[in-house]
C-alpha cells in the first residue's frame, strides 16, 4: 500500500477470514512486518470499522500512525465521492500525537 504513483506491489497474505466480520492479513517489504486486523461490527444503521495494526515495536509509530489516518479516509472519500485529501495534511502534523502513544 502506498499513495505514490507507481509504488512497489507487495504481497499479502490473508491469515484469517471469517466472513463478513473479520480479515487479519499479514505482509513483509522493505519497511518492515505488517499484521493488520479488521473488525466489521453493526452500530445502528451503519457499520463501524475497528482497524488494528499489531506493531512488533512502537518504533516508526510517528510514521505509521498518520499513514492509516490518510489510508482509512482515503477509503471514507472513495465511498462518499468527497475529495481525496493530501497526504501533507498527515505528515508531519500527526507525528507528535503518535510518538506519545509509544510506550515508556
Amino acid at each position: 500500500m502506498a499513495f505514490e504513483d507507481d509504488a512497489p506491489w507487495s504481497d499479502l497474505l490473508i491469515e484469517e477470514c471469517e466472513p463478513p466480520r473479520r480479515l487479519v492479513v499479514s505482509m513483509v517489504d522493505e519497511h518492515g512486518s505488517w499484521h493488520v486486523e479488521m473488525l466489521l461490527a453493526e452500530a445502528g444503521d451503519a457499520t463501524e470499522l475497528t482497524f488494528t495494526h499489531h506493531l512488533d515495536s512502537d518504533e516508526g509509530v510517528g510514521e505509521v500512525g498518520p499513514g492509516w489516518e490518510y489510508y482509512l479516509d482515503l477509503l471514507v472519500a472513495a465511498h462518499t465521492g468527497e475529495p481525496r485529501r493530501d497526504f501533507d495534511d498527515y505528515y508531519p502534523a500527526m507525528k507528535p500525537y503518535y510518538e506519545g502513544l509509544r510506550q515508556g
